[in-house]
């Protein structure tokens, strides 16, 4: 990917999104979903590209 896609990483609790982060890279947004691990067993966590257009007009 290049710098034209950002990673967002959603936070779903008992089918809700509660949270959503971005992330400069896929590294950044695992990293962040490994200290997230554990949590809560309910806390499921989305992680996937998204064109920075999305983001920022």
């Amino acid at each position: 990917m290049t710098d034209t896609m950002v990673w967002k990483c959603e936070q779903w609790f008992a089918g809700q999104m509660q949270e959503q982060q971005l992330f400069m890279s896929e590294a950044q947004a695992r990293e962040f979903a490994k200290k997230l691990h554990g949590v809560a067993p309910e806390l499921v966590l989305k992680i996937e590209p998204m064109p920075i257009q999305h983001v920022w007009n």
